[in-house]
């Protein structure tokens, strides 16, 4: 069943133009945030999952043949990763930062955490030092897309906006995500697809069987300088099998929210964002949002917001069906300009205290 609370974890990295440093600087100034043991998570325990006539069925106990090839599914979904990669000009509060994404839609949306969406709101303002992001892929990141925002949870925001200024900041991983729309191509000559690469999202399961396997894709930088991550940041995928399962519900609404992995070699920071995928159907389950802090990446436990959770807290919030959003996300104005300038101030307002 679903259990207990979560250890310190780490989220995004941010990182400084400067020169290489040595791993130990190297494993303060390249990990960004940290989680604290939450009190609202609890662990899911034995029977106390209910399942209701209006709820999704739950995915296998017991793992099935996968339908495709294990090096099938890990092509596939390397295409879908992405790097999101922000920097400035310097001389400012602000760090860049470097994260992962996973584009969930033939549109080109990409589902990220919060932690780094809200960089997004930050773009080209003065304060910020007219921070610019990018979207970037491939085996090693390279500029690709341009990207905006399409929707971040206001509350996570508003609870969260010490993180801003934090080197090490602390957050239980709640509301945690975001929707960006890829809408330009920046390399020269090339177009936007019509469509894009996508991993399908599995929005539909209640619970997931311990040591069931996953593939797991994303962008990690923890050991890396600054110079590393802007030239030579590479796209890690590794299998890694479900270890826990949590809820940040009360005691008798025990659904699943947040489920821990295995460590593993993307147990680092700018993992934030990266995908967690079935092997049995190659959908997305989740997106890692943080790791437990070790002295090894196999030492450490990562940690990924399961996607049902993010419909439930997405549909709470904005009154609109996960599915209608993702299949038209133009259509949606889930972010207008008042909710965003109001949003970008109080970031701003928290940067100019510091």
């Amino acid at each position: 069943g679903i259990v207990g609370t979560t250890p310190a974890a780490h989220y995004a990295a941010p990182f400084n133009k400067t020169p290489q440093k040595t791993t130990d600087e190297i494993a303060t100034a390249t990990t960004s945030q940290k989680i604290t043991k939450p009190e609202v998570k609890k662990k899911i325990l034995p029977g106390e999952q209910k399942q209701k006539e209006s709820e999704p069925p739950a995915l296998p106990q017991t793992p099935q043949a996968s339908a495709i090839s294990l090096t099938e599914l890990n092509g596939k979904t390397r295409k879908t990763i992405v790097n999101i990669f922000c920097g400035n000009s310097g001389g400012t509060l602000l760090q860049g930062i470097t994260g992962s994404g996973v584009i969930i839609s033939p549109k080109g949306v990409i589902l990220t955490n919060a932690h780094i969406g809200q960089y997004f709101l930050l773009e080209n303002s003065s304060a910020s030092g007219y921070l610019n992001c990018q979207i970037r892929s491939g085996n090693i990141a390279e500029p690709a897309y341009d990207a905006k925002l399409l929707y971040i949870p206001s509350i996570w925001i508003e609870e969260n906006i010490d993180n801003i200024v934090i080197q090490e900041a602390k957050g239980t991983g709640q509301n945690d995500y975001a929707f960006l729309l890829i809408n330009k191509s920046i390399v020269q000559g090339k177009e936007l697809p019509q469509t894009f690469d996508f991993t399908e999202p599995n929005f539909e399961f209640n619970m997931l069987p311990f040591n069931f396997s996953t593939l797991v894709a994303s962008y990690p930088a923890g050991l890396l300088g600054a110079d590393a991550i802007q030239k030579n940041l590479g796209l890690i995928s590794t299998f890694a099998p479900i270890t826990d399962l949590f809820t940040f519900g009360a005691k008798g609404l025990s659904l699943l929210d947040i489920f821990a992995l295995g460590g593993n070699i993307a147990s680092q920071g700018g993992s934030s964002g990266g995908a967690v995928i079935s092997t049995i159907d190659g959908k997305l389950l989740g997106i890692i949002t943080t790791s437990s802090e070790a002295t090894t990446t196999s030492g450490r436990t990562l940690y990924a917001i399961a996607l049902p959770y993010i419909k439930r807290s997405f549909e709470t919030y904005t009154g609109k069906n996960i599915a209608w959003f993702l299949e038209d996300p133009a259509a949606y104005d889930l972010l207008p300009a008042n909710e965003f300038d109001r949003l970008k101030e109080l970031l701003l307002k928290r940067l100019e205290k510091k």
